[in-house]
């Protein structure tokens, strides 16, 4: 049986657990994480892992810079469709 993630469905991509993913979907859970933070709009933020970029967005909200570090490449695609209307002026692939 294989364990290779599945396309990604009509309620978003499918998480990879062989790469440990858990895509955080609660915007309540994202709202206060980033508040919790304390976030300056001097601040850059590193964040690991983003996902589907639920909490970049909010990251981006709140600080002056957030580098994202993603491998997926599935997740990479993702995370720049969303903040396409940002600054974002490179994009790298680990």
């Amino acid at each position: 049986m294989s364990k290779r993630p599945r396309p990604a469905s009509a309620s978003g991509p499918i998480a990879d657990k062989s790469k440990g993913q858990h895509f955080l979907k609660n915007p309540l859970v994202v709202n206060s994480i980033v508040e919790k933070a304390a976030l300056k709009s001097t601040d850059t933020v590193l964040e690991i892992g983003p996902g589907t970029g639920n909490m970049t967005v909010k990251l981006l909200d709140a600080a002056k810079k957030v580098i994202a570090v993603e491998v997926d490449p599935r997740m990479v695609a993702e995370v720049q469709k969303r903040v396409a209307e940002t600054c974002v002026t490179e994009a790298e692939r680990a």
